[in-house]
């Protein structure tokens, strides 16, 4: 018997906003920055962009496959897991890597989600506070 499995996808809505600017801080984290490179295949530019949704979309995440980052200490200091999931900007021909990232230890809320990219995507799109886009979020192809 063949066992396939479907890639899921599912877009939301967003608006740009602020985060707390401890982002660029952990993407460049020597310990994340190795995972990203070698599971995702970029350096992320350092720093994410946060969404606020109307809705949380942790509940439409879960049945996802991430690619997951392990967590690890250093310095008597502990750094948790982080799942990615690839996503895009529909409707957009200019074709960039990114990843929805969701943290195990987060001081976000869930209704705001991270993205990660080898660009700065507000300068890339032209976004500012304020700005509402759609993103489609779906599995990780080497999960799939």
């Amino acid at each position: 018997m063949v066992h396939t499995t479907r890639k899921m996808t599912f877009r939301v809505q967003g608006t740009v906003t602020s985060g707390f600017g401890r982002g660029k801080e952990f993407v460049a984290l020597e310990g994340y920055a190795r995972q990203f490179e070698q599971r995702l295949g970029y350096e992320p530019y350092p720093g994410t962009l946060n969404l606020e949704l109307d809705n949380p979309a942790r509940e439409r995440i879960a049945p996802l496959e991430p690619t997951r980052l392990g967590g690890w200490e250093e310095d008597e200091r502990s750094f948790g897991a982080v799942d990615c999931y690839p996503a895009f900007i529909p409707h957009c021909e200019d074709s960039i890597p990114l990843h929805l990232i969701l943290p195990d230890r987060t001081d976000h809320d869930t209704s705001t989600i991270e993205l990660i990219s080898p660009v700065n995507l507000r300068d890339r799109f032209d976004l500012s506070d304020d700005t509402v886009i759609e993103i489609a979020i779906g599995s990780s192809e080497s999960n799939v």
